[in-house]
């Protein structure tokens, strides 16, 4: 049964949601575009370990759950990334799921996803596909962190650094039969962040989503004269999705591999796409290191208003709407917002 998930507007009418403009709310769309829940809670961690800004859509408890649930996981496992199942009351939920966005020495966002009997229990391949989640997402949310303002939001000598996020999952590779069933699994482990208790039950399909992703990318192959050639696409920011075929003793197959993107030119890409300068894109990546617009200044031998000009004219040529929504579309995380 597919279940379609709530737009933004529906998201706004319908759930139980405070801050619907922050940054993250793109990321977590994205998330649900590809694993669908009845009910999700979001809320970022600020650097002194408190949960903040919630986002929410059929959720009850608020930032006090979200909280508890936070103390829980830790008490498992008390740093780094992990997705497990969600420790806290579940209420009518068949089935719920708590992921932790962090590196190995800070935490900065919170998920957790729950289902009714209508959408069913989480699959195996679903959680794999999240695990892929969790290493951009910690990176996006690490950057949000950093561009809060310095008198709300302490900078932590920790946060001068760019997170290491060992331990994250960057592909997973599966055989399909040509009904997009999937036949074998390559290479896939469940990560050491992942609760080792049978999460997920066992199902033979991808998630809908990247399944008519393969099915798109594959559509000619049975034409004369296709060569069934590779193929990749984007689905969604944080994942990359590539069809090639496969043949064996057996016939003949899709091989599918669903990596985790890696941007590591993401500001030469968005320097060309957004028409950005040379200049624009030194401050950037001062900004995205942690540095204050004085440090910044003192680096490129300008004054901090020059910065804040630098910053502005970027905010205006990307269409953005603050310092946070720039590193959103600079990333390529403005994808979920513009596909409303």
């Amino acid at each position: 049964m597919e279940i379609e998930e709530p737009s933004r507007q529906e998201i706004r009418s319908r759930g139980r949601t405070r801050a619907v403009d922050d940054a993250a709310l793109p990321i977590v769309s994205a998330i649900l575009t590809v694993v669908p829940a009845s009910r999700w809670a979001f809320a970022r961690i600020n650097a002194e370990g408190k949960v903040e800004q919630l986002l929410s859509f059929g959720a009850s408890g608020g930032l006090d759950e979200l909280g508890s649930e936070l103390k829980r996981q830790r008490a498992r496992s008390p740093s780094g990334p992990r997705i497990a199942a969600t420790l806290g009351p579940l209420g009518d939920s068949e089935s719920s799921i708590t992921i932790l966005f962090a590196d190995e020495r800070t935490t900065f966002g919170i998920l957790t996803l729950s289902r009714t009997s209508e959408l069913g229990s989480f699959t195996s391949n679903e959680i794999r596909i999240l695990t892929l989640a969790i290493g951009t997402t910690t990176d996006h949310l690490s950057l949000l962190r950093r561009l809060q303002p310095s008198d709300q939001m302490p900078m932590l000598d920790s946060m001068r650094e760019r997170p290491v996020t060992i331990g994250h999952a960057d592909s997973a590779c599966f055989v399909l039969d040509y009904e997009l069933r999937v036949v074998l699994t390559l290479g896939v482990e469940i990560q050491r962040s992942v609760e080792p208790t049978g999460l997920g039950v066992i199902a033979d399909r991808l998630p809908q989503l990247l399944e008519n992703t393969v099915r798109t990318l594959t559509a000619t192959w049975n034409e004369p004269g296709d060569e069934r050639a590779s193929r990749e696409a984007r689905p969604v920011p944080f994942l990359i999705v590539r069809a090639l075929p496969v043949t064996g003793p057996l016939g003949s197959f899709i091989g599918v591999r669903i990596e985790r993107l890696h941007a590591p030119n993401s500001l030469r890409d968005a320097a060309a796409r957004f028409h950005i300068s040379i200049r624009e894109v030194q401050v950037l990546e001062l900004l995205l290191d942690g540095q204050r617009l004085s440090e910044i200044g003192a680096n490129l031998y300008i004054t901090s208003s020059t910065v804040q000009d630098h910053l502005r004219s970027m905010i205006e040529k990307t269409g953005s709407r603050n310092r946070s929504d720039l590193i959103s579309r600079i990333l390529g995380w403005e994808f979920a917002a513009e596909a409303e």
